[in-house]
């Protein structure tokens, strides 16, 4: 299994992930659409994170999410960088952003 750390963007001393050209960017330099060829992705947050805005969420995941659906959940899976589960509230907003993806492109 495949796993990008994606600590690097976010802004120093932030807590949330934001800006979607950052999210495209982050895209891009991770290889995305040649690692989703491989299986599944293993997205490595830190630990002080407390929630990743929807347009960069959508910046660096759209094009998964319109080619995979709802396979999008099995083939990512978010943790924290020490590999342990994320907490309520950041599993809550992640799956937040999904749909507010999701709802855009219907």
């Amino acid at each position: 299994m495949n796993s990008v750390n994606i600590g690097m963007y976010k802004e120093a001393g932030a807590r949330i992930f934001t800006d979607r050209d950052t999210g495209i960017r982050a895209r891009k330099e991770l290889g995305l659409d040649s690692l989703e060829k491989k299986g599944k992705i293993v997205v490595l947050l830190p630990e002080d994170t407390w929630g990743v805005n929807p347009s960069f969420f959508g910046g660096m995941f759209e094009t998964s999410i319109k080619t995979m659906g709802n396979k999008f959940r099995q083939n990512y899976i978010f943790q924290y960088t020490d590999g342990t589960e994320l907490n309520d509230s950041l599993r809550e907003n992640i799956e937040s952003d999904y749909d507010y993806v999701m709802r855009g492109l219907n």
